[in-house]
């Protein structure tokens, strides 16, 4: 499967252009959110795509329409028009019955001032707690506009437009599974291009974690950074949307290369928000890394961690290497790019992997190595993504020159 098309919007910069210069020159995009310190909660730290990054861009998109949608479907939609312009391809990709989308969403979230003045008015009179189900719609009969609340919170609502937009008739599914959504779509994307099912996939993921309610959740369950100090991931919003095809489709219209994807491997978790233990946990990495060498064939030059802050991950994925890498698991250099970008979500795997083709294509490490034994200029190869979800889940994902 040939990468023939690439689509960014992060938080360092809209474009893949912008974003691995953000990175090259070791920028981060973290700071505090006044978005998230107006929760009161003792964590404010995220990046979010700035309204001045994103402005000269918007005209790719249809005005009216981005009033109609919610935050993670206007980055995907603007990554995909990115990742289509790369490509250059125009909606249908020559032939709309063999074009696919695959996108990995989070499930979205009703607004969360919304979702309090639903619960506070839905409270039973006679039990204090307990939800009354004629007086919780009633009010949604009064008070919600049913139109604006489906648009906005049906997951596969963003796969959709992206479908209709790009006019792509042959698949349109969106994988809600987190975190590792992303990376999911892009390997499911490419099995489907190799058992003939599809000659082009729009593919990828999009989010926004700094969503308050997904935020108030993932506080909860103790996997955000605190303030002060308590280790976990820093949201982030973006989109990582790439262009899949099969080689002779793309060689045969003279499409410029980006890099060929090597490998796809993923496991289910146990479903408990939080995940097993970084034992078990790097048990399953190993597993899916080996598939990914097997199908490869080679091991890789560079690796890019998930490495989001939570303990059980870092222990996990640090494991998981040692085992599946053996003598060689401490000499390719490893990228920890949530440092400058922040964890993005399903978009985070999508686009950590662009990135990477970044570094094969310009043979040059950015500043956000953990360790490398290498010069910061090196000629790599291959690049192994991995991505692990809250729910014990993971994929690894293989991109080479």
């Amino acid at each position: 499967m040939l990468l023939t098309g690439r689509g960014v919007v992060s938080p360092l910069g809209v474009g893949l252009d912008r974003h691995w210069e953000a990175l090259c020159a070791g920028r981060s995009a973290i700071g505090r959110s006044d978005r998230l310190a107006a929760l009161g909660l003792p964590a404010s730290s995220g990046a979010e795509v700035m309204p001045d990054a994103m402005q000269p861009h918007l005209a790719r998109l249809p005005r009216k329409q981005q009033k109609l949608w919610n935050r993670a479907t206007l980055l995907a939609m603007l990554g995909a028009a990115l990742a289509m312009e790369d490509a250059h391809l125009q909606p249908g990709a020559g032939d709309a019955e063999r074009f696919g989308v695959l996108l990995g969403v989070n499930m979205l979230a009703w607004d969360l001032a919304s979702m309090v003045q639903y619960l506070v008015a839905s409270e039973s009179a006679e039990t204090p707690g307990v939800l009354d189900m004629a007086r919780a719609n009633a009010y949604c009969m009064r008070s919600i506009n049913p139109l604006d609340f489906s648009l906005k919170t049906l997951p596969n609502l963003v796969a959709g437009h992206l479908a209709i937009a790009n006019d792509s008739q042959g698949f349109c599914r969106a994988m809600t599974e987190g975190h590792a959504g992303g990376a999911r779509a892009i390997g499911d994307a490419s099995l489907l291009i190799a058992e003939g099912d599809l000659d082009v996939a729009l593919c990828g993921g999009a989010d926004d974690q700094l969503e308050e309610l997904f935020f108030t959740t993932y506080w909860g369950a103790g996997v955000i950074a605190s303030d002060d100090g308590r280790p976990g991931l820093v949201p982030g919003e973006g989109s990582g949307l790439l262009v899949l095809e099969e080689a002779e489709h793309a060689l045969a219209r003279g499409a410029a290369v980006h890099g060929e994807l090597a490998g796809f491997a993923s496991a289910a978790g146990d479903g408990r928000l939080g995940g097993d233990d970084a034992a078990r946990l790097a048990e399953r990495l190993e597993r899916v890394i080996d598939s990914v060498l097997e199908q490869a064939q080679a091991v890789p030059d560079l690796v890019s961690l998930h490495g989001d802050g939570i303990a059980a991950h870092d222990d996990a994925e640090a494991a998981a290497l040692a085992r599946a890498l053996g003598a060689g698991a401490s000499s390719p250099p490893r990228l920890k790019m949530k440092q400058a970008h922040a964890d993005l979500g399903a978009a985070a795997s999508p686009v950590e992997l662009l990135a990477c083709s970044a570094v094969l294509e310009h043979a040059t490490l950015p500043r956000v190595v953990s360790e490398s034994p290498r010069s910061a200029t090196s000629t790599f190869q291959s690049a192994l993504v991995l991505s692990l979800g809250l729910f014990g889940e993971c994929s690894a994902l293989m991109v080479r020159r």
